[in-house]
């Protein structure tokens, strides 16, 4: 049983958690020919379809650009369509097509095998104080990235 900790290392095994975790996702998504934006963007664009493009950018934190590459590129292999809004030749709604659905459910199928990796030997118990903690942390993380901008 572990008594004491060193400084930093609960940071440091953050940091190595979130980088596997990213690394072995990423690799999953990859096999199923998805870059790293798009599995976000799907799950997004399923409880938000037919969103106005711009409104991703606010929600997601990011660069409009940034924004339309990833959607350039989803659009492309045939996972959305975008169509201009009636009365704003400017702004684009975003809908998720059948094969986009598809890859939906096949970002939630790679979702429950990581967290079941993750997961591994954990009771239930076990598992609703890791989501408690790491919802803690996730919050910390937030409300101090608002008051420090």
């Amino acid at each position: 049983m572990i008594t004491k900790m060193e400084p930093k290392e609960l940071n440091l095994l953050l940091i190595k958690v979130g980088a596997i975790h990213r690394r072995r996702s990423a690799n999953e998504f990859m096999k199923e020919e998805l870059s790293s934006g798009q599995p976000r963007m799907l799950n997004y664009l399923f409880q938000n379809n037919g969103c106005i493009q711009r409104e991703i950018a606010v929600d997601f934190n990011m660069e409009p650009a940034s924004i339309t590459s990833v959607l350039n590129s989803m659009e492309k292999a045939g996972l959305i369509i975008r169509k201009p809004v009636k009365g704003d030749k400017r702004a684009l709604e975003v809908w998720l097509t059948d094969k986009g659905y598809e890859k939906k459910k096949v970002v939630d199928d790679i979702f429950v095998k990581m967290e079941g990796i993750c997961f591994q030997g954990f009771n239930e118990r076990d598992k609703l104080e890791a989501k408690n903690y790491l919802t803690n942390i996730y919050n910390n993380m937030v409300n101090w990235e608002r008051d420090n901008k």
